[in-house]
């Protein structure tokens, strides 16, 4: 089933976590949600150098007119729900940039993440090749060319 909307994040697992408090002016896309970790108590979106994860942190509704939801300009004015469990198995976009198409043979590698993309159009996509690999591949759907991921480095 080609082209379906996908809205990422928990697909497996029992979506078990808590409210953080968030960093100031964090980008999350409104097609699911992006992994994060805690920067001085606060959630803030994993980049492609994070190398350990906390979590899940599902998104809010999008402001009006774009794709993604921003936080406060004022860090901890704003909660968001993290997903904690390591258990947990997640579904995000592809990214090939390095060469490295999405394939069957690739599921059990190491892989880290990219942001795509700037304010709110920014997309967290996995990717094979990577320096820091905090996640696992475990699955993958090469028709929508999407990865099925665990956390594996968790903060």
């Amino acid at each position: 089933m080609a082209n379906k909307e996908i809205k990422f994040g928990l697909r497996e697992g029992r979506g078990t976590g808590k409210e953080y408090p968030v960093a100031a002016n964090q980008y999350f896309h409104n097609r699911g949600g992006r992994f994060v970790y805690l920067d001085a108590g606060n959630v803030t979106l994993a980049a492609s150098d994070t190398t350990t994860i906390m979590g899940w942190a599902d998104a809010p509704k999008q402001a009006s007119g774009y794709q993604a939801w921003k936080s406060s300009s004022t860090a901890e004015k704003d909660k968001v729900f993290v997903v904690t469990n390591l258990d947990g198995v997640f579904e995000l976009p592809w990214d090939n940039s390095l060469g490295a198409s999405l394939a069957a043979s690739l599921i059990g590698a190491g892989v880290g993440l990219n942001n795509s993309g700037s304010t709110y159009t920014t997309k967290q996509l996995a990717r094979y090749g990577a320096t820091a690999t905090p996640l696992k591949l475990v699955d993958v759907d090469t028709e929508n060319t999407t990865a099925f991921v665990r956390i594996k480095n968790k903060q």
